[in-house]
């Protein structure tokens, strides 16, 4: 059993459970995405019953339905079908205490460290029937609810309070440090807990009356998928594969839509790398927001908040500098692949899972 647990953290191994679940979560993603964005194309999206409404409450329910497919999926390579009960509970509830990503990758490792477990297990035949049925999901269910809920909430509730109080406290000092840090936040995770804390304190501010930083965060998050897009598609083609293009063309209907997660793919494939040019891009977007003083009253709805910003040109100027920071910083630093990749198929997002 200690050999198999080994074989689920070997560096290899790790790569391949956490892409599997985000060949399951990208879909969701991309669904999330176009309901959300025709929904708002629609109009009336605060009119219940209109076509509009329904679709963004589908790309809402996306939303929430995005980290427990990411979880499942990773318990899924881990260990079988038998995973994927326990993962969506605990993706599910890593979405309510903001957890976002990090939180599902774990619960997704959870999940499958306890089916590898159970199924190890020397038990008799008539109770070996029931692991799968009853045990695992019992088990695995109860752990996951006390490990997100006592071990990962507190603590994501703690520091967003303490980060809360802190940046309220720099509204008065330099604009764009305040922009650059909020922006580097947004941009850090990609959708992660950092970033949930920047969209905690962003809101603080919004209640306020203060709309600036609601501006900076809308572009801000907007950035990473465009800017790795620009990276892919326009500045450096030819330093990766075909599997990228594909995600990158993907990317930018999510970077239209807010979809920070868009930029997940290739975080997750060179984290070095990608990490570091979409917080220098995001920051620099939310700089150069409350620097120009544009602000904007709404908290979400990517290049649909375009003509409600008070000075729309900055606005789209301010998340075209950072991408463009984002893609230039990326095409530079990013090594060329080697001849045996430049023909590579798109694999990443195939699913294939055998119920039978």
């Amino acid at each position: 059993m200690l050999k198999q647990y080994k074989e689920i953290f070997t560096g290899q191994a790790l790569k391949r459970h956490f892409l599997s679940g985000l060949s399951f979560m990208i879909p969701v993603i991309i669904m999330m995405g176009f309901c959300t964005a025709i929904g708002r194309i629609i109009g009336n999206t605060d009119v219940k019953g209109t076509v509009g409404y329904y679709l963004l409450q589908a790309g809402s329910a996306g939303s929430a339905m995005m980290i427990a497919v990411l979880a499942a999926g990773i318990g899924y390579s881990i260990a079988g079908k038998s995973a994927i009960a326990p993962g969506l509970l605990g993706g599910y509830l890593s979405t309510v205490v903001n957890a976002s990503f990090i939180g599902g990758i774990l619960c997704g490792l959870l999940a499958g460290i306890v089916v590898v477990f159970f199924n190890n297990l020397n038990v008799p035949k008539t109770i070996k029937t029931m692991i799968p049925l009853v045990i695992i999901p019992l088990v695995g269910g109860i752990l996951e609810t006390l490990i997100v809920m006592y071990v990962i909430g507190p603590p994501l509730a703690a520091l967003t309070k303490v980060a809360v109080t802190f940046f309220l406290g720099m509204n008065h000092g330099s604009k764009f440090l305040l922009g650059f840090m909020l922006g580097s936040m947004t941009g850090f995770d990609m959708g992660g807990p950092v970033n949930k804390v920047a969209f905690a304190i962003v809101t603080a501010f919004a209640t306020s009356g203060v709309w600036g930083p609601a501006a900076g965060k809308n572009v801000a998050a907007m950035a990473p998928p465009l800017g790795i897009a620009l990276s892919v598609l326009l500045f450096s083609p030819k330093k990766y594969t075909k599997a990228d293009r594909e995600n990158a063309k993907a990317a930018i209907i999510m970077s239209m839509c807010q979809v920070t997660e868009g930029a997940l793919p290739f975080a997750f494939e060179d984290p070095v790398r990608v990490v570091p040019a979409v917080v220098l891009g995001s920051g620099t977007a939310h700089g150069l927001i409350l620097t120009w003083g544009v602000t904007v009253p709404l908290l979400s709805g990517g290049i649909f908040t375009i003509p409600v910003a008070s000075n729309p040109l900055l606005y789209l100027a301010a998340l075209l500098i950072g991408a463009s920071i984002t893609g230039i910083i990326l095409s530079i630093i990013k090594p060329k692949i080697k001849e045996d990749q430049k023909q590579e198929k798109v694999h990443d997002l195939d699913i294939n899972i055998d119920f039978g």
